[in-house]
């Protein structure tokens, strides 16, 4: 889709997804010793070479000092290396893993998005305004692909499917989305003796937000557990995914659907 020169103002979405303007692509700052850190993101099998015209102009600074300029030859020989350094594919993917999970609802579908595709479906409340937390592969496709987004008058902005959304901060409070259940991991220790063992396959979560609405399944199997605020429940740690994990961590709350839930604390 081409977006240049796009008016918001008149722009309607009729497939499922809002628009949400986000800060950047990627958190990239954090707060530091009272100021502002910039981190540095490498994306994953990406080798930048160097200029054919920055080569050329330390062979000639080499030639001219008769290869007796020792700064200039460690400047080239660091260059050849990188030209023919190959790619890691196992290396981690910093800026994947640091993509912006965070935004401002700007426009809301006309249309529910149905299944299509997902294994669930719910009646969406996000409204415009909604200070949102969403999943992170919608940016990422943005940073890898260079689609679903793009930047107007110094803003950049994403198309974000209402089901991939699951919380939002409104008037100044965390509200539940899409069925999910917002809750606070808790410690889950288990004591042998005097020995306290951490449980490494399930975490314990407090309820602190309950699902606003009941979600319905494409699968059979799969039902909806009855949870209020203060529910202490147990699932396994795969089900048990932080809202914000980026190093911006504007939350520590987690986000679940009660289909996952394996017991209740009594």
């Amino acid at each position: 889709m081409n977006f240049n020169d796009i008016d918001i103002d008149r722009l309607r979405l009729v497939n499922g997804q809002c628009l949400v303007e986000i800060h950047s692509m990627v958190e990239d700052e954090i707060d530091f010793n009272g100021g502002k850190l910039k981190l540095v993101n490498k994306v994953k099998n990406n080798i930048e070479e160097p200029h054919h015209s920055d080569i050329m102009s330390l062979v000639k600074s080499m030639k001219k000092s008769h290869y007796k300029d020792a700064d200039a030859t460690k400047e080239y020989t660091r260059m050849m290396a990188e030209i023919n350094r190959v790619a890691e594919d196992n290396k981690e993917d910093h800026e994947a893993k640091q993509a912006v999970r965070r935004g401002v609802i700007v426009k809301v579908s006309e249309k529910e998005l149905g299944w299509e595709g997902w294994d669930f479906d719910c009646e969406f409340d996000g409204v415009v305004g909604d200070e949102i937390w969403f999943d992170s592969i919608n940016t990422r496709q943005r940073i890898e692909d260079g689609v679903g987004g793009f930047i107007e008058n110094g803003k950049t902005y994403i198309l974000v499917p209402s089901r991939a959304i699951y919380a939002a901060r409104r008037n100044g409070e965390v509200v539940s989305l899409n069925g999910y259940i917002i809750g606070k991991e808790l410690p889950n220790d288990r004591k042998y003796g005097s020995l306290f063992l951490p449980e490494s396959q399930i975490s314990k979560v407090e309820v602190v937000v309950p699902a606003a609405r009941t979600p319905r399944y494409v699968h059979e199997g799969w039902s909806n557990t009855d949870l209020k605020k203060g529910d202490i429940v147990y699932m396994k740690q795969q089900h048990c995914i932080k809202l914000d994990s980026t190093l911006a961590e504007t939350t520590d709350m987690v986000r679940f659907q009660s289909r996952i839930v394996l017991a209740i604390e009594e």
